[in-house]
């Protein structure tokens, strides 16, 4: 049996459910899992706690804690007594500069001496992996190391910074015997980056969908009542003031629409601000964080999905968006901008709408196109199901990344 550690920045985290998905795919394939993070949350935290408590995933959770000394003088006493003990694998020649390997390396080698026997090291989000990189190119480490991408750690708003994280992920992508992403889109920045072609692979993040699957098929519209949703972090990027504008639109014509946004974040206020100054107390409701069962509820309760995210103005967009494909799962027709990955999360025209990015007129018409045809909504509804399936499914997933484990 395989030991694959899964690396991760904070766990649980609030919102990253794909990290979740994968460590419960590995367990379900007979891997023998643990985690390890460099920052222990709370299951208060996760919108994942049933299934962490099911799995019994914090019981194989450990934080990263390379036990370096406050004071510079003993760092370099106990480094000392650590470089002659490592020291095979300290005089390595690495791509790091001298002072982390003098100040750092040491406490890393002891560290990481007591993770030899993991088979897989799989990191999500690449700079977490940037430590485990350096013990597999000294020579410590001898597991395969797989880095996922998952988009932010991939983002650079200017030439600075790519030069910054080229040089970052030098040897992470030399050590890396796989690199993953869930797009193509993400697949091109990834690339640029610096990543070597054939270590890259495009593996969308996978849902649960037989856990996302509706209690019955959606029924025609009713047009007196339409249920509008979506969920995800008030940032930015998910560009949830647009979709408010949208509903706007929508009940400046008369529909009768209910738009519901689940999620909490920094914009919160200012949201709720516009909400008010736009008359849409009795239609637009922020509720906050939920669980992933009042998640699936809600979907199911609903008609169709806004998929608003956007390019912000740092460049940030979103590369795939999981939820999206939650919600096809559920049977609802997705409306989206044509940002970032959101287009390789839908078919277009079959299983949801796609819009030029920001074009709140044209977002506000695709939705108001489904209402008004309750023959297409229904086709669009069965296709959308179909395609998350097909798509997004966990055995799809696993099947890959099993084969990225056993190759």
């Amino acid at each position: 049996m395989k030991t694959i550690c899964f690396v991760v920045p904070i766990f649980p985290s609030v919102s990253e459910t794909f990290v979740i998905n994968q460590i419960i795919a590995a367990k379900n394939q007979g891997y023998s899992v643990f985690v390890l993070t460099y920052k222990l949350g709370t299951l208060e935290e996760s919108s994942q706690r049933d299934l962490i408590e099911t799995y019994d995933i914090l019981k194989d959770t450990f934080v990263i804690d390379y036990k370096i000394p406050n004071t510079k003088l003993k760092q370099l006493g106990v480094g000392l007594f650590l470089v002659i003990r490592y020291f095979r694998y300290w005089i390595m020649p690495v791509n790091v500069n001298l002072k982390h390997r003098v100040l750092n390396w040491p406490f890393l080698l002891k560290f990481y001496d007591n993770f030899r026997h993991v088979d897989v090291f799989h990191v999500q989000f690449a700079l977490g992996g940037k430590a485990i990189a350096e013990m597999k190119a000294n020579g410590l480490l001898n597991a395969k190391l797989i880095t996922t991408f998952h988009g932010h750690d991939a983002h650079f708003q200017n030439k600075k910074v790519l030069k910054h994280l080229r040089n970052t992920y030098k040897v992470l992508f030399k050590a890396s015997n796989f690199v993953t992403v869930n797009t193509p889109y993400l697949e091109k920045q990834v690339l640029r980056l610096g990543c070597k072609r054939r270590t890259l692979k495009v593996i969308p993040m996978a849902i649960d969908v037989t856990y996302f699957r509706a209690d019955r098929a959606k029924g025609a519209l009713n047009q007196d009542k339409v249920k509008l949703i979506s969920v995800g972090r008030l940032i930015d990027f998910k560009g949830f003031e647009y979709a408010i504008q949208a509903v706007k639109i929508l009940i400046d014509k008369g529909l009768k629409v209910e738009y519901t946004i689940i999620g909490e974040g920094y914009l919160y206020d200012q949201l709720q601000k516009q909400i008010e100054v736009l008359n849409l107390e009795d239609h637009v409701t922020l509720v906050g964080k939920k669980s992933q069962e009042f998640i699936k509820q809600a979907l199911e309760r609903s008609h169709i999905y806004l998929m608003s995210s956007i390019t912000d103005r740092t460049g940030r967009c979103e590369t795939q968006g999981v939820v999206s494909a939650e919600a096809q799962a559920m049977g609802l027709p997705v409306i989206a901008f044509n940002s970032g990955g959101v287009p390789y999360t839908l078919h277009d025209g079959e299983t949801g709408i796609l819009v030029p990015e920001k074009d709140v007129e044209a977002f506000a018409q695709a939705t108001l196109k489904l209402i008004s045809h309750p023959d297409r909504y229904l086709l669009m509804s069965k296709q959308a199901r179909e395609y998350a399936v097909a798509n997004f499914s966990h055995g799809q997933m696993a099947k890959r990344f099993s084969k990225l484990y056993e190759s």
